[in-house]
């Protein structure tokens, strides 16, 4: 029992390993993209990069719901959006000292993050989530996206074109293999795991698959915080929580009904209020100060320690 445990999880960060690779390649690859079609930073920050580092979270979403697994999805929504709050902003505050919030992020990004979140909880208040759901969810993306490309952009956030594209598509498309036999192989041993160790596969799910998805955005805006590009680190939390509920568990849903479990509904659900709730606070003044990074870092703990069962 103890070699087939050691196996599964093995096989659970090999995957996670090959899935925040992939997720890598592709997010740098359409961000080439969108610079050459002339986006600004910001814009790409807050849509293509976002959505290229979710695409771990829709991968896995899709895979599992697929499989039959129904609960996953909103398990993994739930998890790494937390876990983007939590843990992503956390170490990006105290990595650069103070993280500066642009107005264009409070007047823009903000708002949408905090409808999204709402939006989510309310389809919730039922325990599932039904593709009518998700089409509403899907279109509040749209009306997301279209808005923030619709923005002028800041001469300070115009960065140099890349000469050709031609490179990027062809590791957009591989990357995108990649992702989805990572993430064939995340979901599995993932089950796998929690059958064996007789646990909710949502703990498994919140902790293990939510900080792998989530990698991605904490390798992007830690880089990005520390070349002093602010406005695409926080721009990739935001764009990425919002693109989770609205995106991830759009999509997931047209497969089938989403579920919400036990763990996700007793712990998973309070948290992302409270984390969600935080975020806004701390950010709401233009700047998250270091000591707000470690207060964030602190609750992800409390969160992780409460889904374990320490107390």
């Amino acid at each position: 029992m103890m070699g087939e445990i050691l196996l599964w999880v093995a096989v659970l960060f090999v995957s996670l390993f090959f899935l925040v690779k992939s997720a890598d390649y592709f997010t740098d690859a359409a961000e080439k993209i969108g610079l050459y079609l002339g986006l600004s930073s910001f814009i790409v920050g807050a849509t293509i990069v976002s959505v290229g580092s979710s695409m771990p979270e829709l991968a896995t979403s899709v895979l599992a719901v697929m499989g039959g697994k129904t609960s996953f999805a909103l398990e993994n929504v739930i998890g790494s959006n937390i876990a983007n709050c939590l843990l992503v902003g956390g170490v990006c505050a105290i990595v650069v000292g103070t993280l500066k919030v642009k107005q264009k992020l409070i007047d823009v990004d903000l708002p949408f993050f905090f409808i999204s979140s709402a939006l989510f909880l309310l389809f919730l208040l039922d325990g599932k989530f039904t593709y009518i759901e998700g089409i509403l969810s899907l279109i509040l993306l749209l009306i997301f996206v279209f808005y923030t490309i619709s923005i002028p952009a800041d001469p300070a956030d115009l960065v140099k074109k890349p000469k050709s594209i031609k490179k990027p598509i062809l590791i957009l498309v591989a990357s995108s293999l990649g992702i989805y036999f990572a993430a064939k192989y995340t979901v599995n041993s993932v089950l796998e795991v929690a059958d064996i160790l007789k646990i909710e596969s949502g703990i498994v799910t919140m902790i293990a698959v939510a900080i792998g998805t989530s990698l991605p955005e904490l390798i992007v805006s830690v880089r990005a915080a520390k070349a002093g590009k602010h406005s695409i680190a926080l721009g990739n939390i935001f764009g990425s929580n919002t693109f989770n509920v609205l995106g991830v568990a759009g999509v997931a849903s047209f497969f089938a009904d989403l579920e919400i479990s036990t763990a996700a509904l007793k712990i998973g659900i309070p948290f992302f209020i409270v984390t969600s709730l935080a975020f806004i606070f701390v950010s709401h003044d233009d700047e998250i100060k270091k000591w707000e990074g470690m207060a964030l870092l602190l609750v992800y703990v409390a969160f992780c320690g409460k889904l374990v069962g320490l107390f």
